[in-house]
């Protein structure tokens, strides 16, 4: 039995070349994927790593959201805090000014009236998606505000929220429900440095249960004494003094707020860049594997070629 003579060097060729072939093929679709890893028959170890790691992104791109929208609430709330205790302001400076002999009580009457019903009207409106911080209506009471501050993970993957409290009585001005949770509200008491005593609540927002003993709203007329208009002074006083420290509170609880959410934002950077690094294709060495891969597979068909046509007639392969 006679065989025919085998092309060695052409089967040798042939192999190259094929290799090269399927490389440069891999090499192309994760060019065109973007993706080094794309299931987990790529890579079982990294494919698990990054799916996990998605999965935890994912979770801080919802804590950020949640996040962006405490801010809102805060924001808003500091914002119509400061509004409120300029115009609260300029309600103690109309009782001083009514302190000067010669002066109409009833007109400065007049415009504390107009700047209270300014007051409420900004009060009302430091709201974000329904939620205030400063005011409560006629079935509530302020409560403890708890909003996303960051999150954790666990050596199993679990996934632990932290979270920042806010106590709302600190800031709450307005109770519709018991005059006392509010601190424009409720009856501030006390005795004048001459002696007299007094109780005054600053707006009547017809609470459910109305600001106690014998307090009076704060109002001017010309019968007003000297004693008395001490008297709403000072009680206006501490009202600023809490609006003051619940400024204060608001503030610092926005700013812990935002620190958290810069964190997590650049956690979150942190996370894709880890993600890419694992299963990201590397374009710009792609690019240039697959020019070196079209370059060899050139050559090696020539090589091939040239393997071929030594034979003479002698049994030829082909590509």
């Amino acid at each position: 039995m006679q065989f025919s003579p085998v092309n060695t060097s052409a089967a040798s060729a042939l192999a190259l070349l094929g290799g090269t072939t399927r490389a440069l093929s891999e090499t192309t679709v994760r060019a065109a994927s973007g993706r080094a890893v794309e299931t987990a028959a790529d890579n079982a170890a990294y494919w698990s790593i990054a799916t996990t790691m998605t999965s935890s992104n994912l979770s801080l791109s919802s804590a950020e959201d949640a996040q962006a929208y405490s801010a809102a609430i805060a924001d808003s709330a500091a914002l119509g805090m400061q509004a409120a205790g300029q115009i609260v302001s300029q309600i103690q400076s109309k009782l001083i000014l009514a302190k000067t002999p010669g002066t109409d009580r009833d007109v400065l009457n007049s415009e504390m009236s107009l700047l209270k019903a300014q007051l409420g009207e900004v009060i009302g409106a430091s709201s974000f998606s329904g939620q205030n911080w400063l005011k409560t209506g006629a079935s509530e009471r302020p409560r403890m505000e708890s909003m996303v501050g960051s999150l954790s993970t666990g050596p199993q993957g679990e996934v632990s929220i932290n979270v920042i409290n806010f106590d709302r009585g600190k800031a709450n001005l307005v109770a519709e429900g018991d005059a006392a949770d509010g601190l424009l509200t409720r009856a501030y008491s006390g005795i004048t440095r001459s002696g007299a005593a007094f109780d005054y609540y600053l707006l009547d927002q017809g609470s459910a249960t109305p600001a106690g003993g014998g307090a009076r709203e704060i109002a001017l007329s010309q019968t007003s004494t000297d004693d008395e208009i001490d008297g709403m002074i000072q009680a206006v006083n501490g009202m600023l003094k809490g609006m003051t420290a619940a400024g204060a509170e608001i503030g610092a609880t926005a700013t812990r707020i935002d620190t958290t959410a810069g964190f997590l934002e650049t956690l979150q950077d942190t996370t894709e860049a880890g993600i890419g690094s694992l299963i990201d294709a590397d374009l710009g060495e792609d690019a240039a594997r697959r020019a070196a891969l079209s370059v060899q597979q050139q050559l090696q068909m020539v090589g091939l070629n040239m393997a071929n046509a030594s034979m003479g007639n002698s049994l030829m392969l082909f590509a």
